[in-house]
């Protein structure tokens, strides 16, 4: 196995009391790894760390062995893409909503827009192409939801940090989604996911190892 993505002794504060968390892992290509902890315990707060949202008290992650700091900010986020549980919805159509990444010049350098991906995505995800001229504001959560993941899915990232991304959808979107994200992660060498999930389905992902949060400094729950 190649590793992808290393998360090297993370330590942070997940909420206002003092609790210190520290978190290692190792993240194989075409692999999963899936976060675990109590509610409230900072599983949400490591992904927007990893994602760099938000800064950490030490350590440090790394991407094929180079680490964070030897990558801008926006670079960083092209390849390794945060999905938050509320998807970011912009203004306009959704047309314009998929559109929108390819205006940042850190994504369009080096990939296009292809319409003919975001069809096939579409189809996968149980959602017509007359879609793309609605008013990406009139989406219900679980459309916005699949609309996002799509829209990260086209702009080409290394990792994708999942945070509760079946949390909006009825069984069969939940499946379409399952699917379409185990065939991303497998359909090319240098991909993998992070993924927080209540349900009990990511079990059954391909490959998953996990981390555990909740734990802290001096080894106590």
């Amino acid at each position: 196995m190649v590793k992808l993505f290393e998360i090297r002794d993370i330590v942070f504060s997940p909420g206002g009391d003092k609790r210190q968390i520290r978190v290692s892992g190792t993240l194989d290509e075409g692999r999963f790894m899936g976060v675990r902890g109590p509610s409230g315990s900072g599983k949400t707060t490591l992904l927007r760390i990893l994602a760099r949202l938000r800064e950490t008290e030490a350590g440090m992650a790394l991407l094929e062995g180079r680490g964070w700091s030897e990558f801008t900010p926006v670079e960083w986020r092209r390849k390794v893409h945060y999905l938050s549980q509320k998807p970011v919805i912009f203004d306009g159509t959704v047309g314009q909503n998929l559109r929108m990444p390819f205006g940042l010049a850190a994504v369009h350098r080096d990939v296009s827009f292809d319409s003919s991906r975001v069809s096939a995505y579409l189809k996968r995800l149980y959602l017509s192409e007359s879609i793309l001229e609605q008013d990406a504001r009139t989406l219900s959560g679980g459309e916005a939801a699949r609309i996002a993941l799509i829209r990260a899915l086209i702009t080409a990232p290394r990792v994708l940090l999942l945070d509760e991304p079946l949390a909006a959808l009825d069984l069969k979107a939940a499946a379409a989604v399952t699917g379409l994200v185990c065939e991303w992660v497998s359909g090319e060498p240098g991909r993998g996911v992070v993924i927080v999930s209540h349900t009990g389905d990511i079990a059954a992902l391909p490959g998953i190892s996990y981390v555990e949060i909740g734990v802290e400094e001096g080894g106590s729950k």
